[in-house]
């Protein structure tokens, strides 16, 4: 990682050295203001820079962007690989005093080693004599950071020779998907089980949203959501390494441990940086999601089970249907049935 370019002046690090002195917690708020997007652009330039300095483990580099003693808070992070994830205002106002160097904020600060990924919150201020600039004031919270999965993560992977592999026929064509039996192996039973008794055999993909989902099973409000080969709901497998990428198949539910036969599949070629960056995700799997697209805002909430290998356009075809205002489709495309194979050898 590039070292931090930035150089400040000795008369603004003068200016913040004597306004430091004078307790700058201690000040009276004036003001709440709304951060308007020069603000942000400014915080998050600036954040940029302060990782790219503790990236480099020089003090010399950090302490210019720090007021007081508050670098000792981010040793963790001296002299590591980072990514910068994320800096946002929590609130801007303005202080009694100078109208020059009035501006403070509380900011949530994210950043990234290969292993964990730490949360900041802290206190910022805008001070300078013939440039302003922010300068971290304050730590208020910081956590020891979140471990990332260390796992095998099967999705990410090519099919395996003889691995299980299913077919679901529609009358759009055909959709290939392999499923994951070792990372959601009650889903997984359940939707072999249901679909070797002929359960989804001429039902429709009943909601369809493109950009999103296409989704099948029991409607919700039929009496039918829970028939399950466990007799009833059963429980989430949201915490095994399986992501909502584009293409993920999943299982519907009503809240935590509704698991029956509803099901979806995930429509989006694209994703939603801000949502994606404010989450806990290995690099490997946020550099995915911005490689395949999905929706990583769904990730903890549902059980993903399987991806789709072969027939994306089928699923985009199913995508693209006129609906009504309830996204069901005017002319709903029918699934003829469910069916299993090996995957060949070659």
């Amino acid at each position: 990682m590039k070292k931090s370019k930035v150089v400040l002046a000795a008369g603004i690090l003068g200016a913040a050295s004597v306004i430091a002195k004078k307790k700058l917690i201690d000040e009276t708020i004036t003001k709440h203001l709304i951060p308007r997007h020069w603000d942000e652009a400014e915080i998050k330039e600036r954040l940029g820079e302060f990782t790219q300095a503790l990236a480099t483990g020089n003090d010399d580099n950090i302490n210019p962007f720090v007021l007081g003693k508050e670098a000792k808070r981010f040793r963790p992070l001296k002299g590591q690989e980072l990514t910068f994830l994320e800096a946002r205002f929590i609130n801007l106002y303005k202080v009694k005093g100078d109208s020059y160097n009035n501006l403070r904020g509380l900011v949530s600060y994210r950043v990234a080693t290969p292993k964990k990924e730490y949360t900041y919150l802290i206190k910022v201020a805008r001070l300078g004599v013939e440039k302003l600039d922010w300068y971290i004031q304050k730590v208020v919270e910081q956590d020891h950071g979140i471990k990332y999965p260390n796992q095998y993560l099967l999705q990410l992977t090519a099919v395996r020779p003889n691995e299980e592999l299913c077919q679901i026929e529609t009358d759009a064509g055909t959709i290939t998907v392999r499923v994951f039996q070792q990372d959601a192996p009650k889903a997984v039973k359940n939707w072999r089980g249901l679909a070797k008794q002929g359960f989804y055999d001429g039902t429709p993909f009943a909601r369809v949203i493109k950009d999103f989902v296409i989704q099948g099973g029991a409607l919700d409000g039929s009496g039918d959501e829970a028939q399950s080969i466990y007799g009833g709901y059963f429980e989430d497998e949201v915490d095994e390494g399986l992501y909502h990428f584009d293409g993920a198949v999943c299982l519907g539910n009503h809240g935590p441990n509704t698991n029956g036969n509803q099901f979806f599949i995930v429509e989006r070629n694209h994703v939603d940086k801000e949502q994606l960056y404010r989450m806990n995700l290995p690099l490997k799997v946020r550099s995915h999601y911005e490689a395949v697209g999905g929706l990583p805002e769904l990730d903890g909430r549902y059980t993903v089970f399987g991806q789709v290998i072969e027939g994306m356009s089928v699923v985009r075809k199913i995508a693209s249907q006129v609906t009504d205002t309830q996204d069901a489709p005017l002319k709903p495309i029918m699934i003829r049935q469910i069916t299993f194979k090996k995957a060949s050898q070659s």
